[in-house]
């Protein structure tokens, strides 16, 4: 596969760079994905590391519902460009994505695949990285909800984003609307949710200092007694990801239209 060549043209300002970056739940393949910001996020960051944390292509939605349109082209582009450019990406499967990275490879090109992976960060902590739907278990044994709840799941994942999309200005002062949009939001985060005593157990097991993991759409940073808790969020809603600086300090940057040319530190130091 001839590798896609990005147009940097756009980018003025240099790239920040950082010791390793963690984004997750991009969800490539639906017509959710803030693509446009991601790429905008992409071009003026760069990382001695990339994780991709799960949920990259959207595997569940492959058929009629499939949408790929040229600001995801430009996302798959960039990521070779930081490949070129000497950026190790790691990509860590997800739900969505764990029977499909065959297609993540013939997009991204060759990828260093990994179920989890403990990474120390600059200050010698050791953090676990998975995506996280294998928090999912104790809540729902075997995971049957997962599966059996896919078509339950992207029904009412793709109703979310018609809401979050162009509808948005349809009824707002509707109580009925906003009670509706509000249950849809609450099935969804119930099908891909977890509680802390998972990722909490997941540390000690691993004999680690925190954990990193995505899945739940929620960004998220803070203790669990002495082990960190991470999330780097997602590309459908709070477009966040996690980075560590020179220091080897981590922190949560949010991209949005409002505050695109800036970044903006949702928890520095430490967790809240």
């Amino acid at each position: 596969m001839v590798s896609p060549v990005a147009d940097t043209s756009l980018v003025t300002t240099p790239a920040r760079y950082y010791q390793a970056i963690w984004i997750s739940d991009l969800h490539l393949g639906t017509s959710c994905c803030k693509a446009d910001l991601l790429l905008d996020f992409l071009r003026r960051h760069c990382a001695e590391t990339l994780f991709l944390v799960g949920d990259v292509i959207d595997g569940w939605n492959m058929g009629p519902g499939w949408c790929w349109d040229a600001a995801q082209t430009a996302v798959v582009a960039e990521i070779w460009a930081w490949r070129r450019r000497g950026t190790k990406i790691v990509f860590l499967p997800g739900n969505h994505d764990e029977t499909n990275t065959e297609t993540v490879r013939a997009l991204f090109g060759p990828l260093e695949c990994r179920t989890q992976v403990i990474h120390r960060t600059a200050e010698g902590r050791r953090m676990l990285v998975i995506h996280g739907h294998q928090f999912d278990g104790s809540i729902h044994p075997a995971r049957w909800l997962s599966m059996l709840g896919s078509i339950g799941y992207s029904t009412a994942w793709k109703i979310n984003c018609w809401y979050n999309g162009d509808h948005r200005h349809i009824s707002r002062r509707s109580k009925a609307n906003a009670f509706l949009r509000k249950q849809i939001k609450n099935a969804v985060h119930y099908l891909i949710d977890f509680d802390d005593r998972q990722v909490y157990e997941a540390a000690l097991r691993h004999r680690v200092d925190g954990v990193i993991c995505g899945h739940t759409h929620r960004p998220a940073y803070r203790a669990l007694d002495e082990i960190l808790y991470v999330n780097d969020g997602d590309w459908i809603q709070s477009c966040t990801a996690l980075v560590e600086e020179q220091s080897g300090s981590l922190r949560l940057l949010r991209w949005d239209h409002a505050s695109r040319s800036q970044q903006l530190s949702m928890s520095d130091g430490e967790p809240q």
